[in-house]
């Protein structure tokens, strides 16, 4: 395929052309050291009850005010609406969130989450591994203190991720830098993404992580995929 570096809103065209045309083209994911992973369009259009445990159970747990943090085409956000909860999705997403105010979602917010300021709220959502947005580990003071910025005092912070290490079973591991830390590129169509770093974290390090800026940390839910599902609140 030959492939131009011309966007860096790969899931923003794929969303939009899916709702506007129902064109199935997937995301396809790119890693240097791995197989080329495929993401299909559709998938991010699913309603409740196509959705994992674990994501139906983190929508479940959610109260009051909302934050749905890097909301995509807006699935998990209007499922919460129609629950009666004040949601604010939001996602650095142009065509994102153009699509995500087509579908309903009038308060959708193109923003990024570290730029976001002045609001509060009783449950803040990351999922489909979202505290990836902190990229590594030594971000993820930052990314806790701007969790306690918009947190109420009994708020909520539920997000997912996932222990890599069944990736690196037979292999011998640098101490030096933590095998979460991934870097990738996103392809759809003739577009393809800068590369950019996600971090996947173990629950064990996000425990101890999370206890050095004062959080509490508890685990909800594990699958047999090495996912997992946790709740933080502030100490």
């Amino acid at each position: 395929m030959n492939l131009k570096s011309s966007s860096k809103d790969i899931f923003g065209l794929a969303v939009e052309n899916y709702f506007l045309k129902k064109d199935q083209t997937p995301i396809s994911v790119h890693h240097t050291d791995f197989y080329d992973d495929e993401i299909p369009v559709d998938y991010l259009f699913r309603t409740y009850k196509d959705m994992p445990e674990l994501e139906q159970l983190a929508l479940d747990l959610c109260r009051g005010r909302v934050l749905d943090v890097g909301c995509c085409a807006g699935s998990h956000s209007l499922e919460l609406k129609a629950k009666g909860h004040e949601i604010l999705p939001i996602d650095i997403s142009e065509k994102c969130i153009q699509t995500c105010r087509k579908r309903g979602l009038q308060e959708a917010l193109q923003i990024d989450f570290f730029k976001l300021n002045q609001q509060k709220f009783d449950t803040i959502l990351l999922l489909m591994n979202g505290i990836g947005i902190a990229q590594t580990l030594k971000n993820l003071p930052v990314f806790f203190q701007k969790l306690k910025a918009l947190m109420k005092p009994d708020c909520q912070v539920l997000l997912d991720s996932s222990d890599l290490i069944f990736l690196y079973e037979d292999e011998i591991l640098e101490e030096d830098i933590y095998y979460g830390e991934m870097k990738f590129k996103t392809s759809y169509k003739k577009q393809l993404s800068d590369s950019f770093t996600w971090l996947y974290l173990d629950f064990a390090l996000l425990k101890t992580e999370a206890q050095k800026e004062g959080f509490q940390c508890e685990l909800i839910y594990e699958d047999e995929h090495y996912s997992f599902l946790a709740k933080l609140g502030l100490s």
